[in-house]
C-alpha cells in the first residue's frame, strides 16, 4: 500500500512548486513529498522548505521511508 500523502491521485495544485535556491537563487522545482533536490545551477543540495512530515509521527513505516530526515526536523 502507498502513503496517500505520496500517492499522486490525491495531490491538489501546488504539490508541484519551484523555491529558490539559498545560495544563488536559481528556481529549484519540487514535488511536495520530495525532502530535497540539488540546485542544477551551483549543485548545492536544497531542502524543501514546505515539506510536511507530520504523518510520520503516526506511520509505523517512517522511518524506513524518511530515514534521519526525522531527526533533523525536530
Amino acid at each position: 500500500m502507498r502513503c496517500p500523502g505520496q500517492d499522486t491521485r490525491y495531490w491538489k495544485p501546488g504539490a508541484i512548486f519551484e523555491a529558490a535556491c539559498p545560495q544563488c537563487g536559481f528556481l529549484v522545482e519540487f514535488f511536495k513529498d520530495e525532502a530535497g533536490r540539488v540546485c542544477k545551477n551551483c549543485d548545492r543540495q536544497v531542502l524543501n522548505p514546505t515539506i510536511d512530515l507530520g504523518c510520520a509521527a503516526t506511520c509505523q513505516q517512517a522511518q524506513k521511508c524518511l530515514g534521519t530526515l526525522l531527526d533533523d526536523k525536530k
